[in-house]
Parts: structure tokens; sequence; C-alpha cells
């Protein structure tokens, strides 16, 4: 990790913004020096950071290159602090008399950087000295770093359950099915980490059979530390209860047993670690004797007899040598041919990583992805299998193999993956989100073929083929939508960054205190934090609960600040002064003293906030003052003078954009208005990729035209107001070949009926999503849209105001896998043609009262998931369970 440290410090002094600010101060040339002996110490660090783990004198070495390095990046970031780059150089005999001015304020400044940089050369040359007495000699191989392709791929996520578990799966389907058990019983599965019980436990929940037998399954992470009510809350909302945060645990429990009662249910506890859950719970889970059940995993077997004495628990047991070499290949060789003669070269090898693997899942597919990025031959595999210590008995092996994976990483990846201790146990990570904190963090290098989050995306593909993270699921396009980190694996990140002091985790009052305080990024995760105390050089603060923000009004430093839950009470005023801050989430209620009654939407604390942010790049800002909405237009215009912006999104302001602005960055601008002044100057974003913008009367039509017409790079494109009928042709827009998402929602409520639906070639070719609401066609729009070939999701939500019918030809939609029919009132019809839609997975249908259920849903054969409400006749939903019997979930209302 040391070496992923020293490269980022080094990135940093060679960028061209800091180092056009260090030489207008004439304090370049001892930059130079000190970022000419880190390159050459950074030489050795490759060879040092491997034998640091068997050597105290190396892995002291590397904690003091670390440490320096630590120190050169404070030194940089709080001359910029307080020394921000400047736009251009003053002209003029004026000006250059308040240059000197302002130069002479910001002597202090520069004289202590230049002490700082004494002092850190002074360190450096003691490094270099201590390197030798170490016999620190040898020269890194390489850098470590990747050969990136041009494009993001899309890889196929390789599943553990897809080897070894059917029988285990197929026994406890059984079990849970019997028939002959009518009371609540309890059913277990237990085994040491990384045998793939949350796998198993998943694999059964989906089961066909399960999903038809119980009318209600719910699923619950468990975390080692956790708290009742969020358990609840968690149960709550799948039963899709009111919540109220006010509410006591008691509270949850009486709703929720009142919710389960008469209800054949499946509940599964993954990852419990004490009987305290089971005693705390139990009360809420109702014993009607109707069949449910509850499933639990767990690594303790008292845990697993405890939950129910009448029922024996299922011990995971290891895979067979066999399943052990198909898991490691499908991992290693995901496309491997056995009958090949290089497979015949690597058999032998290949059986010595299975032997040391011990059977378990985790450690065969850690490490089959760690030689899936490998060359495919003896050579390359040896050299790991020489390289890794097998001298760990059965209850490290895996920890074993998952570090030597982690040190196996390139270094640019090392931080991107310590970045995942962060999060809680078993949390869903939003990566759209993470790969833009990762931006801001500056861990992504520069790219002249792509930009800084599609190198990111790479980024994550890579860790997710290595298995060092799993997808949860993939968006439309392909790209990662969310994924997780398995508790072994976050086990490791959260020990190497605090061993690196990389991020510290808050979760308990009694938190190591001196840790924290010196600890560049922080993740709170306990609401009892008013008076935590945090390092001055502090770079992030993730928080994680639901009440108040620590104060970091003293972290003068910080480039990451997220509110990752809605937040009680937000006080804006602690965000001011923070100059080097790059991403800023703020989701919550605006404290009292923001929203005093000459100023109710704190709109001056806004702008004190917004005005003094010299480097944002992502800012999404959802504020909601005394019960109401943040006033959308009091969104201070100071906002949109940072060219640095990349990703806005405004919550639930919808602010105006201002004319003539130029913003070069800028690739996502949310919820904005369209400005009648834009007919004296269009905004200029040339690389905006994802736009929402709301539109009505009060500007001219052709203005918002003129301005799409700019927007060469536009990918995804939601437009809600007045428009006119023609934005359907969208031939004349320099984004139409590039465009893959469209929202069309019109706000004219039926005054002015379509007269007829647009051809297919006006479309876009090559949209996956496309959604129309309230655009009243007098003609069926399916004849056209289903020659989209590369549409995969459609909604239409109120798309007819007098045709009565609707009709899918054979062969049409072949790539939808979802679609949505919403409030068309006047439906009556739908014709399926054996042979449309041939892979749709899921379809919602609702407030369709007139539609008869359609014969052709029989020859919709993918279809996984049907979902109809307002269907106006009971009898409807007899009819389409006889035709969907082979749908494993329907929900009919």
């Amino acid at each position: 990790m040391a070496e992923s440290i020293v490269n980022f410090v080094l990135s940093k002094l060679t960028d061209v913004v800091v180092k056009e600010v260090l030489l207008l101060y004439n304090i370049d040339e001892q930059v130079k020096t000190v970022t000419r002996q880190l390159g050459w110490i950074q030489a050795f660090m490759k060879d040092a950071d491997k034998k640091q783990i068997t050597d105290e004198r190396q892995k002291h070495w590397v904690k003091e290159v670390r440490d320096v390095s630590y120190l050169i990046e404070d030194a940089i970031d709080t001359f910029l602090s307080e020394v921000p780059p400047k736009p251009q150089i003053p002209t003029g005999m004026m000006e250059s008399i308040k240059k000197k001015l302002k130069i002479t304020k910001e002597l202090p400044a520069v004289y202590k950087l230049a002490h700082d940089i004494t002092q850190i050369k002074k360190k450096m040359t003691e490094i270099e000295a201590s390197r030798l007495r170490f016999g620190i000699n040898t020269l890194g191989e390489d850098s470590g770093e990747i050969k990136l392709p041009i494009r993001p791929p899309v890889l196929p996520d390789i599943d553990p359950d897809v080897v070894g578990f059917k029988k285990d799966r197929d026994n406890i389907v059984k079990e849970l099915l019997d028939e002959t058990t009518k009371r609540r019983s309890v059913v277990s599965i237990w085994g040491v980490g990384g045998l793939g019980k949350t796998t198993l436990a998943q694999k059964v929940y989906n089961c066909d059979d399960i999903k038809k037998q119980f009318e209600l399954r719910i699923w619950v992470s468990i975390s080692k530390k956790f708290e009742l009510i969020d358990i609840l809350i968690k149960i709550a909302k799948q039963l899709q209860l009111p919540i109220d945060p006010s509410n006591q645990s008691n509270d949850f429990l009486t709703d929720i047993h009142g919710s389960l009662r008469d209800k054949k249910y499946l509940i599964v506890f993954d990852d419990v670690w004490t009987d305290k859950l089971w005693t705390q719970i139990g009360e809420a889970l109702p014993n009607e004797n109707n069949g449910s059940r509850v499933l639990i995993t767990t690594r303790s077997s008292e845990v697993a007899k405890d939950a129910d004495p009448t029922c024996e628990p299922y011990k995971l047991g290891l895979l067979t040598k066999e399943l052990s070499i198909e898991l490691f290949l499908k991992k290693a060789l995901p496309n491997h041919d056995p009958n090949k003669s290089t497979f015949n070269d690597l058999r032998d090898i290949t059986d010595q990583f299975v032997q040391k693997c011990g059977a378990l899942p985790l450690a065969l597919v850690v490490l089959g992805g760690l030689l899936s990025r490998k060359p495919h031959n003896y050579i390359a595999w040896s050299k790991v299998l020489q390289t890794m210590s097998w001298h760990a008995d059965d209850g490290t092996k895996c920890s074993e193999i998952i570090g030597t994976s982690y040190e196996d990483l390139p270094f640019a990846h090392k931080s991107c993956f310590l970045y995942f201790a962060a999060f809680p146990e078993d949390h869903d990570i939003d990566a759209e989100s993470l790969i833009r904190m990762w931006v801001a963090e500056g861990f992504i290098p520069q790219e002249d073929i792509r930009t800084l989050e599609e190198t990111a995306e790479i980024y994550l593909e890579d860790i997710v083929q290595r298995s060092l993270i799993q997808v949860k699921s993939r968006s439309l396009d392909g790209s990662i939508e969310y994924c997780c980190i398995h508790d072994l694996l976050r086990d490791l990140a959260i020990q190497k960054a605090k061993e690196d002091n990389f991020l510290v985790v808050y979760s308990h009052p009694d938190c190591d205190q001196q840790s924290l305080s010196r600890a560049r990024r922080v993740a709170v995760h306990h609401p009892d934090c008013d008076k935590l105390v945090m390092s001055q050089n502090l770079r992030t603060l993730l928080c994680f609960h639901g009440k108040v923000m620590p104060n970091c009004s003293k972290q003068k430093l910080l480039k990451v600040v997220s509110s990752m839950k809605w937040l009680e009470s937000i006080d804006l005023g602690m965000f001011e002064g923070l100059t080097q801050l790059r991403y800023l989430k703020l989701r919550g209620n605006l404290s009292e003293k923001c929203t005093v009654p000459d100023d109710k939407y704190g709109k001056r604390y806004l702008k004190k906030v917004l005005g003094t942010m010299n480097c944002i790049e992502t800012l999404q800002v959802s504020l909601f003052t005394r019960g109401q909405t943040f006033d959308p237009y009091n969104f201070p215009d100071c906002a949109w003078n940072n060219k640095t912006l990349r990703h806005v999104w405004t919550g639930s302001s919808v602010p105006e954009l201002p004319p003539s602005i130029e913003l070069p960055n800028l690739q996502t601008l949310g919820r904005v208005t369209a400005n009648e002044s834009w007919k004296t100057g269009l905004p200029h974003l040339p690389n905006l990729r994802t736009l929402h913008l709301l539109h009505d009367k009060s500007c001219s039509w052709m203005v918002v035209a003129d301005f799409l017409g700019t927007l060469n790079n536009l990918i995804s494109l939601t437009l809600i107001g007045s428009f006119s009928e023609d934005i359907f042709d969208m031939r004349k827009f320099p984004f139409y070949q590039n465009l893959q998402s469209l929202t069309l929602s019109s706000s004219n409520n039926g005054e002015t009926p379509n007269e007829k639906a647009p051809d297919v070639v006006m479309l876009p070719p090559h949209l996956i999503n496309l959604v129309i609401q309230n655009c009243l066609f007098q003609q069926d729009v399916m004849p056209v849209l289903e020659n989209l070939q590369c549409l995969k999701s459609l909604t239409l939500w109120r798309v007819s105001k007098t045709n009565r019918k609707m009709r899918c030809s054979a062969k049409g939609f072949n790539q939808l896998e979802q679609l949505w029919l919403i409030s068309i009132t006047v439906l009556e019809d739908w014709e399926l043609e054996e042979g449309a839609m041939p892979i749709l997975k899921k379809l919602w249908i609702g407030g369709c009262k007139e539609l008869c259920v359609p014969q052709g849903l029989r020859h919709l054969t993918n279809l996984q998931k049907l979902e109809w409400w307002g269907m106006g006749d009971e009898g409807k939903a007899d009819e389409v369970r006889q035709l969907c019997k082979h749908v494993p979930s329907l929900d009919l209302e």
C-alpha cells in the first residue's frame, strides 16, 4: 500500500495546476528536488513493500516512506488551501499593485511551505541512508500498472453458486417445503467463513418452488454489532409498512406481527452472530401453523442449535476435489477448454493451488481471480505459488490467500480497494457514487482517450474480476450498478486501511481515539459523534447514520464529504471555507440556525458555502427546511462559477441554469430549468452526458431545441414539461447516434394529443431505455417502438386517449427485458403474438382497468416477474394465474 501512496503523491506534485501555483511563488525548484528524491525512493518500494511482511526493518522503512509522503501531501494541500490557484496573472499597473498586495498577504503561507519542504528534504535524506543500512537494493521490476483497454469491458460475473451447491440447495428447499411440519420452524445453515453460506441461502431464496409456495419472502442481513431497531426497519420496508423514525422497537414489533399474521412467509436472517437476535425478534414472527419458515446462516454451531432445538442444523461442508478444481478454473480460466494442451501444462500446478485452498469456495474464487490476471502459463503461475506463504492452518488459509490477492493489486487499485472498508457490513454500494469519490480523491490518473470516470469503471471491473468484490446488480448498459464486499474481505480492507493510516471506521464511542485523531479518512457508522476528534489533515468524511454530521469546520483539507443517509439536521456553516472540497453530497433538514426569519431558506449560508468551493467536482444537494422543500430559485448562482464541476444534482431543488455559462468538465446535470434568457447566450456544456431538464411555456421551445443542438456527447436525456411534438424527431440533434436513455414527460395533460406515432427512424437507434409519459398518441405506438433493436426497458405511462388496442408482432422487441404499462385507462386489448418479447423478464401493469387478460402472456416463457395492480376484476387474477404458471413471481391485485 505504501507504494500506491508514494505514486499518488508524485502524481500530485506533477499536476499542472499545482506546478503553476508553485512557479508563481518561486517554490517550484525546491519541490522539484523533493519530487526527484521521492521518485528515486519509489524505485525501491515494490521490493520493500513485499518484504515488509516478514522483515521488521523493511516494514519500518516502508512506514517512514509512507509518513514522509503524507507530510509532502499535507504541506502542498495546506498551501493550496491558503493560496488557491489564480485564473490568470493580472495585467495593468493597478492590477499589478493589487497582485503584490495579495502576495504580501500570502507570504506567511509561502514561508511555511518553504520551511516544511526543507524539513521534508532532511527526512528524505535520512530515509535514503536507512535504505542502504537495511539492505533494500532491488529495484522494482515494474510499477504495478496494467494496460487498460480502450473501452470499459462488460465482464461476466462468475457466481460461486454455479459449482457445488445443487445438492445442498435441494436438501434445504425440501426441508423448508416439508408439509408435515405446520408450525413455524427455523432451518439453520452453519459453517466457517468463506464456505458460501450466503450464496447457498440466496440460491434457496430465489428457487422457483420457494417463490411459489411462500406468499411473502423477506431477506435481512445481520451485522456483527446490530441494533434491533435497524433490523425491524429493514423488515418493515420489505413489508411496505410506513416508516416513522420516532417509532420505538415495540411499535415495529407489533406492526410486523400484524402484517405477517395469516400469511405464509419465509424470512432469511443472513450472518447471525448471536442468539440474542432470536430472543429479541421472535415475538414479531407469528406462528399460525401454516408452514411459515425462518432460514438463518451463521458461523456458530451454538446459534444454529439454539434457533430451533427441534430442527437439526444444516452443516455446510467443504467442496470435493473435483468441484474445487471446477470452481477454481471457472475463475482462473473463464473460457478454458479442458482438452487443450494449454490446460494440460497447468494441470499439476492447478492441483497444488486447489490443495492449498483447503476446498474453501471463497479462497478458490479469490485465488482464481488473482491468476485470471496473470499470463496463462506454468512459469507465471509458479511464481505466484512460490511467493505465497503456505504454512497457515485451515483457520487462516483463506485470510492468507485474500492477503496475497490484495498485495497483487496494481498500486493504483489498492487505494480504490481500501475504500470498501468505509462501508458497513452487507451494504449495497452505489457504484456511480463510489467512482465519483475515487475521482475526487485523486486516485484515478487522467488519460487522453477516456474520462476519469471511464478509467475508474475499468478499475472497478478489474477488482470484480479478481473476486475481491461482488456485483449485486448491473444497469441496462452492462455497467455495475451496485456492488458489495464479503465480510472476510472487508475485514482485510479495514485492517490494511488502519495499518496504513488510510481510513478508520468509527463504529462505537469506544473506538481507538488515537487512530481517529490522525486518520486521513473517517467513516462514521455510530450516531454518537458530536464530540468526535478528527485530524486537521482529514481528507474524507463519510456519514452512514441519520442524525447529525460531526463538526468538520476545522478540517480545511477535506476533499470528500457525504451523508449516506438523510440527516435530521444539517448546519451549513461548518462547510464554509472548505476550499479543497471536491465531492459534496448533503441530504437532510437544514438546522434552525440556517433558517432565520429573514433568510428562511438558508440562502445566505448556502451562498457562503458554495462561494468558497474553488475545486468542487460533484455537488449533490437535497435540503428541506421546516417541513418544506428547499426553495429552488434560491439556489445560489455562485454554484455555477466553478469550472471544475463534473456532476451536479440539485435534489428537490430546480434552479435555473444561467445563460452563457461555460462548464467544460460538466458531465451530469440534474433537475434544472430552461431559461428564457438563453436567447442572449446558450450555456456551453461540451462534455455533458446526462441531462435532466424541466421546461415550461415561459421559455420558448425553440430556445431549448437550440440548446439541445449543442450537446454532442449526450447519452441520457430526461425532458419534463411543455415541449413541442417535434421532439420525437431527434435526427436533427448531434447526440442522435449516441443517446441510450430517453425520458419524455409532457405537462400538457392531453390538451394537445399527438396525431400519430413517430416513425422509428426519428428515434435514436441505440436507445436502451425509453420512458414516455402523458404524450397522448391517437395511434398504437407499439409497431414503431418494437423495431428499436437495442431497447431493453420501456415505460408507457398514459400514452393514449382514444386508441383501445395495442399489438406486438412476432420478433418484435427482441431485446426487451423490462416493460411498464401504467395508467393507460382506455386500453382494452393487448395482442401479443407468439415470438414477441422473447427475453422479457419483468412486466408491470397498473391502472389499466379496462384491459382484458392478454392471452399472449403464455408465450412469454422467460418472464420471471409479473405485477398487475388495479385489475378491476377479481376474476382476471385467476385467469392470469392459469396463463402464467411458468412465472415464478406473481403479484396480482
